[in-house]
């Protein structure tokens, strides 16, 4: 899992939140101008990079990601606008315009409270191994959890296997650093920069 660093709620969703009265709540979706803006500051703490399987994000195709409630709605409806339990991750699409096979749209509202891993980076990437194969696995071999999560967010997929086996290939292979993934100034990230740190024993910044 990729995970997030510490988000900083945007103050248009502060506003929109203070609007609450006794004729009227805030729900889910979000009006266009306030989910751009927590689309904005669900992008920054993430590095740009999909919550689950670190895939980059781009913002002028919506249709590959979406705001993933990590907490389902279905479960948790008191959680639909709280920014603690919205990250951003792949699908509905892939490129090709096909269904999204992995990540949230896998995981859809399936979510165990007890079997899920919180997506904080980088505390829920240590509890993954990520195989020179591009299997990920669970670190720890009783570690249910992670387990869990591999399953739920289909992340042993066949394309992300071999994305993520070719990127180790070129890292050992001395092709590729630490720079080649994460601009030193912007700190936006490329595709799987948390396993390539991950490898070379840092984090991203």
């Amino acid at each position: 899992m990729r995970g997030s660093h510490d988000k900083r709620t945007p103050p248009e969703l502060v506003g929109w939140l203070t609007l609450e009265n006794p004729n009227w709540q805030p729900s889910y979706p979000f009006p266009t101008d306030i989910r751009r803006s927590v689309v904005d500051a669900l992008r920054e703490a993430q590095r740009g990079l999909c919550v689950y399987c670190g895939r980059q994000l781009h913002p002028n195709s919506p249709g590959r990601f979406h705001i993933e409630h990590f907490r389902p709605r279905s479960s948790y409806p008191d959680l639909s606008v709280e920014l603690s339990n919205l990250f951003l991750s792949c699908g509905p699409e892939l490129e090709a315009g096909t269904p999204s096979e992995t990540c949230g749209h896998a995981k859809s509202d399936r979510f165990d409270e007890a079997g899920c891993i919180e997506p904080d980076y980088p505390a829920c990437t240590y509890r993954f191994r990520f195989l020179l194969s591009g299997e990920v696995a669970p670190r720890s071999d009783d570690d249910a959890a992670a387990g869990t999560m591999i399953e739920l967010l289909n992340l042993n997929h066949r394309e992300l296997r071999k994305d993520r086996s070719d990127i180790l290939d070129r890292i050992d292979g001395e092709n590729l650093d630490f720079s080649d993934f994460v601009d030193p100034q912007t700190c936006e990230a490329q595709s799987y920069a948390h396993i390539v740190c991950e490898r070379l024993g840092t984090v991203i910044p």
